[in-house]
């Protein structure tokens, strides 16, 4: 059997088994591409010397960086940095605001947030915050939800983010060169975070007839910050020092991330917690098990995916399945496949996982790479504006935590959401192709 039609069969299996949520999708990603490895004729020695040429490239060029960010941001979360700066902007913009200024403030506070990287963090944080305010104006919640998220789909270029992180591993590049190239298409939502703006604006203003309070109601304080055990608000400012020095470290000076944030961790560890460093050490380094299980099982994948010889002796599954869409679909369709994809995004993946698009990423450079495209330049459109279809989609875990804090019905978010998001993931593609961002 020809390696591309054992391709398809193998991804209709993997989808076929995240769609079902019968079996853990890391079980899936471990089992899977090693049976189909064998039917390709290699034998287990083969296969683990593709399987571990993969795991070290990922982790040289990822894994550390992203094990030693996620500690970094989690402690740094628990010292209340990011809840004491949400604070203070809501104590300095609270009293002057209209329902403009509120989506205003969710974009601000979403953006501030995603500094985790992590989306069910930046809910827990942004919306307990908002929510009196939302109720107090009448905001709909759905499209405080939809603000939100549109403003964490525009920072999703962050080089610690585990969604940049597997696009990069997917993407065969590191992913600090993976977040440069993609900020320029984080910029290009805010045409479509403004016309957000006017189009929740005319609707709010069309059902109430005003964009300030309700008559008669004052917007009292209600910004009081949750007490947390581990929060450290008299370190705030060293805290802040530490965070724009890392910023700048990785930014500017360009060093080494893993080291960067090492040291960070390390620093901010002793300084907030000196008795008992030990614990929240264990604490923040405990989140990266699920990820690093999470990239491992990618590496799988990977690397049956694209296994050959280097002899040539073989085809890859990815190159034969390349070849054979290049027979089917004409060379004009065939070279906007990824456009094609980037712009169906919200509809597809509303009914399939998000992990679907990761699977086609390497037929998509393999592809790309015939017609001159390099990896980092087809994937960079994906990076942001799947963030866009994986708030509205049931199948999204962080869907069910960002609607229950905003106290709404999941499934009504989801069919209003997705409409919208269909239109900004459009809005944001145009002003790419405008701005010559767009590679074809």
């Amino acid at each position: 059997m020809s390696p591309a039609i054992l391709a398809l069969i193998m991804l209709a299996i993997v989808v076929a088994c995240i769609v079902s949520n019968k079996v853990p999708m890391n079980f899936v990603m471990f089992i899977v591409p090693v049976v189909f490895g064998l039917l390709m004729g290699y034998d287990i020695l083969q296969l683990s010397g593709f399987i571990l040429a993969q795991i070290n490239t990922m982790m040289a060029q990822t894994g550390y960086m992203l094990l030693f960010g996620l500690i970094y941001f989690t402690m740094v979360t628990e010292t209340g940095m990011f809840d004491t700066l949400i604070s203070a902007v809501m104590k300095k913009l609270g009293h002057r605001l209209n329902i403009i200024g509120v989506m205003v403030l969710t974009t601000v506070l979403g953006a501030i947030a995603y500094l985790t990287a992590n989306m069910s963090t930046t809910y827990l944080i942004v919306f307990p915050i908002m929510i009196p305010l939302y109720k107090k104006f009448q905001l709909d919640r759905r499209a405080a939800f939809i603000i939100c998220q549109t403003a964490i789909a525009a920072m999703c270029w962050l080089p610690w983010g585990i969604g940049l992180v597997m696009s990069a591993t997917m993407a065969g590049t590191d992913a600090e060169s993976l977040a440069q190239a993609s900020i320029p298409w984080g910029l290009c939502f805010l045409p479509a975070i403004v016309l957000q703006y006017v189009y929740f604006a005319y609707r709010h203003k069309k059902q109430y007839q005003r964009l300030g309070l309700p008559e008669g109601e004052t917007l009292e304080a209600s910004t009081k910050m949750e007490e947390k055990p581990n929060a450290r608000p008299a370190f705030f400012a060293i805290n802040l020092a530490i965070f724009v020095l890392v910023i700048v470290c990785l930014a500017y000076f360009k060093l080494p991330s893993y080291l960067v944030f090492v040291a960070a961790s390390i620093v901010t560890a002793l300084i907030n917690y000196p008795k008992d460093f030990g614990n929240i050490w264990n604490k923040a380094g405990g989140t990266f098990f699920n990820v690093l299980l999470m990239l491992i099982a990618i590496c799988f994948y990977l690397a049956i995916f694209n296994a050959a010889p280097e002899d040539g002796s073989r085809m890859s599954m990815v190159a034969s399945l390349a070849q054979l869409l290049e027979t089917v679909f004409p060379a004009f369709l065939i070279r906007y496949i990824h456009i094609i994809f980037l712009l169906l995004a919200v509809p597809i993946i509303y009914f399939v996982p998000y992990q679907l698009y990761n699977a086609f990423y390497p037929l998509f450079i393999s592809i790309g790479a015939s017609f001159g495209l390099s990896p980092i330049a087809i994937i960079a459109p994906f990076v942001c504006n799947l963030a866009l279809a994986t708030s509205v989609t049931p199948m999204n875990s962080s869907t069910y935590v960002g609607a229950t804090l905003c106290e709404i019905e999941v499934n009504d978010f989801t069919r209003y959401g997705a409409k919208v998001m269909m239109v900004t993931n459009v809005i944001v593609v145009l002003t790419a192709l405008l701005c010559g961002l767009l590679t074809f």
